[in-house]
């Protein structure tokens, strides 16, 4: 797994997008945020929720909606956001900081 990285859940077919350090790679979970085509969030925060460009299609980060997955449910690899790294901390900062 890899920090920045999309990956599609096997369970849900959902993307999400990986935000733990790889200094933690040892550990059987990582720590997941959903990813979610814009018409299908019905509000968001500009600073909370970037959008990304992926295949194409616009999606929203639920930063709030983070969670630790088993690493066994994280599928293939679909986008590497790693040029978004700043907005994605950003999004997290404020989320547990508010700021």
């Amino acid at each position: 797994m890899a920090r920045f990285r999309v990956y599609r859940l096997k369970s849900e077919s959902v993307l999400a997008i990986d935000i733990q350090t790889n200094m933690l790679d040892d550990l059987p979970s990582r720590v997941m945020v959903p990813l979610y085509l814009v018409g299908d969030m019905s509000w968001s925060i500009s600073r909370l929720n970037p959008r990304f460009r992926i295949n194409g299609e616009l999606y929203v980060m639920a930063t709030q909606r983070m969670a630790a997955l088993p690493v066994s449910e994280i599928g293939e690899t679909v986008a590497d956001l790693t040029g978004h790294a700043d907005a994605i901390t950003a999004a997290t900062d404020f989320l547990f900081q508010g700021f």
